[in-house]
């Protein structure tokens, strides 16, 4: 059944945020094991940003494989599936999936090895009404956990904009859930250890959307993205570069999981 949020019950202020509480009905969420010490979101600006990179990611992914006629990924089962990196020893796989609400999903797996340890990491994005982004993040430490469904961490997070500059991130985890609005962008900045260049990435809401500008280190806009959800599950993301020129993608998962990919460009 699909869900509507409802009023929160509690509030406290800081740093910009605003936490509180909502309707837990349509969330679900596993009994979780203890966590072992990986590097796992904590703030409700982890949240919001590993859920938006992802976003990105599916739509760079997108972009630069554009669909062919009658594509339904790479043969292997009943779920066929895309290989989109593969190292020595780290391999991330993506394919379409139709969740229980109907909402069409993209799905990331990712199996690695941080600091010569396994580590599975299963994301679900998809949009809903009213622009609604929804990411659901599943980790698994072995493989056994991981073929059995039992995640070491777990979390579903849900973001969108509203109409003038507040983004909203509910995030139900270990049975709760919270909500952050953000009232200012949320800010980051990244040092390229090679050349020393800079990346700073604003995050903000408009005409409910959620808008991340890049700038380098003297503030000159490199390209700004706007992403929103769909109420068939789909995620649109439209990039704009300082020539004027534009790329609009849109991702939506499909139940024999191939993925609709639809690309244009313009300037």
């Amino acid at each position: 059944m699909r869900y509507h949020h409802v009023a929160l019950l509690t509030a406290l202020a800081a740093l910009a945020l605003l936490i509180g509480c909502k309707d837990n009905q349509g969330l679900s969420s596993p009994v979780l094991t203890d966590v072992p010490a990986y590097e796992f979101e904590h703030s409700g600006e982890d949240f919001l940003v590993s859920a938006l990179d992802e976003v990105v990611s599916l739509a760079d992914w997108s972009q630069a494989n554009p669909a062919k006629p009658f594509d339904a990924g790479q043969a292997g089962g009943s779920s066929p599936r895309y290989v989109i990196a593969k190292t020595a020893t780290d391999t991330v796989f993506v394919y379409g999936q139709v969740t229980v609400d109907g909402y069409g999903a993209v799905v990331t797996e990712r199996h690695t090895y941080p600091k010569g340890l396994l580590l599975i990491t299963v994301r679900k994005s998809y949009g809903r009404e009213a622009g609604h982004m929804v990411t659901e993040t599943r980790r698994y430490t072995t493989e056994s956990d991981f073929q059995n469904n039992r995640p070491q961490y777990a979390n579903t997070t849900e973001t969108y904009g509203l109409s003038r500059d507040t983004i909203v991130t509910h995030v139900f985890r270990n049975g709760t859930l919270d909500t952050y609005t953000f009232r200012l962008p949320v800010v980051t900045r990244t040092v390229n250890a090679d050349d020393g260049s800079v990346r700073v990435i604003s995050r903000y809401a408009s005409n409910n959307a959620i808008v991340s500008a890049t700038t380098d280190g003297t503030g000159s806009l490199i390209l700004q993205r706007e992403s929103t959800g769909q109420a068939d599950g789909s995620i649109v993301t439209r990039t704009d570069y300082p020539d004027h020129s534009w790329r609009t993608t849109r991702v939506l998962g499909r139940s024999d999981g191939s993925i609709l990919r639809e690309n244009t460009s313009g300037k």
